[in-house]
């Protein structure tokens, strides 16, 4: 559940016990509980402490304010996007609109989304069809055909979003009954997972380290699809003075300038 990631304390024991025996990345379903930012950081047989996090040391950023960062390594697949992915698909699932027998949950993505939802699918038995750009990573890949996905790869590099969804609508066109597009620009659980989850780990973490009068004067996301800022809206909540600041590419300022280009910064997708 919700409650469960982000709070695994609250995960019963019997679990816990069989968490000793998986590996962080091991295709097990087990490793569903596993999806929050409190996982011990180790490769196997962890359980769960504090969030995930470090301080970038003013040697590096140059500036008096104190710049924490949360660390989504020790996720499943090494990226928090198992969580973004978990609220679109389940939500399907619960409400009847996904039926694995017949139908396959397709992913479109510049790797990460498609790779944590490729992961969740294969864990809850969904057959999955990945959509990403052919100039993303080797690993990437073939890790994909490890879990059985049904592959695309489209033109272009991280930048070229607009050809992962040409291809996405044409699978759509070709296949309506089969293919169920679980689009993570318009999937509202993808927010609402950063929402509960990342929202409140980000508040953990500021009050585990405030020191003195110290305030949450800002928050800063790159932007790919937007679905974490829907931590920033728990965020506003709790300190409504903050500022959030959404980080682009600068080889394709796309918020900025409405600009074109590609970069290699695999994981924040742009609207190019």
């Amino acid at each position: 559940t919700y409650e469960e990631m982000a709070h695994p304390e609250k995960i019963p024991q019997g679990i816990k016990d069989e968490l000793k025996n998986i590996g962080l990345w091991d295709l097990h379903s087990r490793n569903m509980f596993r999806i929050n930012w409190k996982n011990e950081p180790v490769e196997f047989g962890g359980g769960f402490s504090e969030v995930n996090y470090m301080e970038i040391p003013r040697e590096l950023t140059g500036v008096k304010a104190r710049i924490l960062m949360l660390i989504g390594k020790f996720f499943p697949t090494g990226s928090h996007k198992v969580g973004a992915t978990f609220g679109p698909l389940v939500e399907k699932l619960i409400r009847g609109e996904f039926d694995p027998t017949c139908q396959k949950a397709l992913w479109p993505s510049t790797g990460n989304y498609c790779r944590g939802g490729a992961y969740d699918s294969y864990l809850l038995a969904c057959p999955s069809i990945a959509v990403l750009p052919e100039e993303m990573s080797k690993e990437r890949f073939d890790w994909l055909k490890k879990v059985g996905c049904e592959i695309y790869a489209t033109p272009g590099c991280e930048s070229n979003v607009k050809e992962v969804y040409d291809k996405t609508n044409e699978l759509k066109a070709e296949r309506p009954d089969e293919v169920v597009v679980l689009n993570q620009f318009d999937q509202i659980g993808n927010a609402i997972w950063h929402y509960v989850c990342t929202g409140r780990a980000m508040e953990e973490v500021y009050h585990r380290e405030r020191k003195g009068q110290e305030k949450m004067r800002s928050l800063c996301l790159t932007q790919g699809s937007a679905g974490t800022l829907g931590c920033g809206e728990y965020l506003r909540e709790k300190f409504p003075t903050i500022k959030i600041a959404a980080a682009e590419a600068l080889q394709c300022p796309t918020l900025l300038y409405n600009g074109y280009g590609g970069h290699r910064i695999e994981g924040i997708g742009d609207k190019h």
